[in-house]
């Protein structure tokens, strides 16, 4: 239905502003339909309106405020021209809002619409159009504004009709909303509604509350792994050193052995040639050589047990082929963990082993490996000067327990509260990232288990480690 028709009175001379008002006229006629077709007035029909209209909004109004500043028009016009644009945007939005507690949106939105289509072309557009005409014709900006002062009688006239109908639109509203307010059967629905859509976002949290939690997994697990490869870092120029140092005399004895071998083959090639001399016997000096080549031998081979036995602890202490949980000798780790951190220990601390009969525990051996090592790496910087670590283990029903204590300068009440939390050290700045007993804590809480901490400032530090032998959930 063509309830609103194009007038020539409506032509701007402007081909956008012009193909725009047709536009608009289309979707005012197509509210038209609505009204006619009961049908028709649906939520998916409305929704398509107001995005049509919000379409035109943008357009229209970015066109119309572009043709202004690129004319220069008066600045009294286009502040007046805007703030039309302005109210249109928000009276529309407040429809939008509202459309479910009118009684007859299709028919407030089509007198809203040709009430605006009235005003907007007869008024600001026709004298924005008559104004650009006069700048572009060579008249001063300020000029063509005050002509634009008087309007004809027709256009006031219009003008007039048009707000009258935009007073008519918003008092309809109001009423219908002050309705809506008062009918207790609205209400509940829109409660109901409200508590449904509270359900679904509450729905919603959960799930993301569960993705966040997985997230703090990965992310726990990430940091897990990156303070162990600190944590070895830091440990690296220690059994560095340690292989160091078998291997620099083993380097010293092959050398050595390479200037027997040449004395030895010599002393051959001169006995094949039949010109062996007393002189060349004397050089090669057999009966040391017998002796300094099985020694030589048997040093090396020393050096390469060490070295081979540095890269099992290492292997050992990482348990790189196995990082499930299993059955495990505690003990073993203890050992294996105390043999990679020896250069750390061995300059500052008497180590004394105190190890109790344990049963195999089901536990991920690299983890707890890490947090002994953690504890025993603690407990050596603790120690200023000279002191003793004691590692102890035993059983207790179902449970195993780690000790490891120390004679170090221990902590004040203050500190001890605080050694779990993420990120925080005694240490120095770049000394420690804070974050290896909070990881050692929640591996031995991942564990089922349990940290103690015993500590008095001047004498010493203990921690004490108890594991479920039969794991996490494991039955009595």
């Amino acid at each position: 239905m063509e309830a609103f028709v194009w007038d020539e009175r409506f032509v701007t001379g402007l081909a956008s502003v012009d193909t725009q008002h047709h536009h608009l006229v289309d979707v005012i006629n197509q509210v038209g339909d609505i009204l006619v077709d009961e049908s028709m007035a649906t939520s998916t029909e409305l929704q398509k309106v107001f995005k049509g209209l919000a379409s035109y909004a943008h357009h229209h109004f970015h066109d119309e405020e572009e043709l202004m500043a690129e004319a220069g028009l008066d600045p009294r016009h286009v502040v007046a021209h805007k703030k039309q644009h302005h109210d249109f945007i928000e009276q529309l939005v407040s429809m939008w809002r509202s459309r479910d507690a009118m009684a007859r949106p299709a028919e407030i939105l089509h007198g809203f619409l040709a009430a605006w289509l009235t005003v907007h072309i007869l008024g600001v557009d026709l004298a924005m159009a008559r104004q650009l005409a006069l700048v572009r014709s060579g008249e001063l900006a300020a000029a063509a504004y005050d002509i634009e002062l008087n309007p004809v009688n027709s256009a006031t006239s219009a003008l007039l009709t048009a707000m009258e109908n935009l007073y008519r639109v918003l008092s309809m509203q109001s009423r219908d909303l002050a309705q809506a307010n008062t009918s207790l059967e609205e209400k509940v629905t829109l409660r109901t509604a409200e508590l449904e859509a509270a359900n679904v976002a509450l729905q919603q949290e959960r799930e993301d509350l569960r993705m966040l939690l997985h997230r703090v997994e990965e992310v726990q697990s990430q940091l897990l792994q990156s303070e162990k490869m600190a944590s070895i870092g830091q440990l690296a120029a220690g059994v560095a050193h340690e292989i160091n140092n078998p291997v620099g005399f083993v380097n010293s004895n092959l050398t050595t052995l390479n200037t027997y071998v040449g004395q030895l083959l010599k002393l051959i090639d001169a006995h094949e040639a039949g010109a062996v001399t007393d002189a060349l016997r004397q050089e090669a000096d057999l009966d040391f050589l017998r002796r300094d080549i099985a020694d030589l031998v048997s040093e090396s081979q020393d050096g390469l047990d060490r070295v081979k036995k540095i890269v099992s602890n290492l292997k050992d202490f990482s348990h790189v082929d196995e990082a499930e949980w299993q059955e495990a000798d505690i003990n073993a780790g203890l050992e294996g963990t105390l043999n990679v951190v020896w250069n750390e220990i061995r300059y500052k601390a008497a180590v004394v082993r105190e190890y109790g009969s344990l049963p195999p525990v089901r536990c991920i051996p690299a983890q707890i490996n890490q947090v002994v090592m953690n504890l025993l790496v603690n407990a050596a910087q603790a120690i200023e000067q000279q002191g003793t670590i004691t590692l102890r283990s035993g059983i207790e029903g179902d449970w195993a327990w780690i000790e490891i204590e120390d004679t170090g300068k221990g902590m004040t009440p203050a500190v001890t509260k605080r050694i779990f939390e993420p990120f925080f050290t005694t240490k120095p700045v770049g000394k420690g990232t804070g974050l290896g007993l909070s990881l050692s804590y929640d591996i031995v809480a991942k564990h089922g288990g349990s940290f103690t901490v015993r500590s008095e400032p001047g004498k010493g530090s203990s921690f004490r480690i108890v594991l479920p032998v039969r794991g996490p959930g494991g039955s009595a």
